[in-house]
């Protein structure tokens, strides 16, 4: 019985360690890859890429404008 339970406890033993490798290669490898970045007027889109995955996501946001943009006095954004 006790070889039994030595047999047993190295075999858990053994799968934590593969675990916790697994673990650590997931958080070593980057998830998300950034392919493009487009500034549009008002618009930023992102386009992402799931690098385990390979799923494709686009992300587009909309910059505030302020109220003294639509005077002519807002600050203008050059890239």
């Amino acid at each position: 019985m006790k070889a039994y339970m030595n047999k047993v406890g190295k075999t858990l033993l053994v799968g934590l360690i593969i675990l916790i490798v697994a673990g650590i290669i997931y958080l070593v490898v980057p998830k998300y890859q950034i392919q493009s970045v487009r500034v549009d007027d008002d618009t930023v889109v992102v386009t992402r890429v799931n690098t385990i995955t390979g799923e494709i996501t686009i992300n587009s946001q909309t910059l505030i404008k302020s109220v003294f943009d639509k005077y002519g006095v807002g600050h203008k954004y050059t890239f």
